[in-house]
């Protein structure tokens, strides 16, 4: 069953927002497991929110520890982190 992780990050500015996507943009392709989507919003000048859909839930568990390294090496940058996860509903 699909499986979706969404994680909501605010930055401590807009030079660490632009810095910590400038990281992520080169880090994600060669560390993130495969998802079936993946979009990322930026939702305020200091704050974004990406989510993705993966084929499992252990898949997206994956994720998460793979994801975790990247924001422990880059924690300096970030002011607060909220993350959801869930079963996708399909309509």
């Amino acid at each position: 069953m699909a499986y979706s992780r969404i994680v909501n990050v605010e930055y401590r500015s807009e030079q660490d927002m632009e810095e910590f996507l400038s990281k992520w943009k080169v880090w994600m392709p060669e560390h993130m497991p495969e998802a079936t989507s993946r979009t990322m919003v930026k939702t305020g000048p200091t704050s974004s929110l990406l989510m993705a859909v993966y084929a499992s839930s252990q898949v997206a568990e994956n994720a998460r520890k793979v994801v975790e390294v990247f924001f422990d090496e880059n924690e300096n940058l970030m002011l607060d982190v909220i993350a959801f996860h869930g079963e996708v509903i399909e309509f």
